[in-house]
């Protein structure tokens, strides 16, 4: 559990620099945006883990 919670936060930030730096700016639907596929990673992760 603690892996797919690192692994959300991860992909969280990676998300919000990349479009950040695409971008030029910090704008509130791409932090939205990359919320959401944080969660849907991080739980993907879990079942990932949970299986093998």
């Amino acid at each position: 559990m603690f892996q797919a919670v690192i692994f959300a936060i991860t992909m969280f930030i990676g998300w919000i620099i990349f479009d950040a730096i695409k971008h030029k700016k910090v704008i509130k639907e791409n932090i939205i945006s990359g919320f959401f596929a944080a969660i849907v990673a991080g739980f993907f992760w879990y079942i990932l883990f949970i299986i093998f």
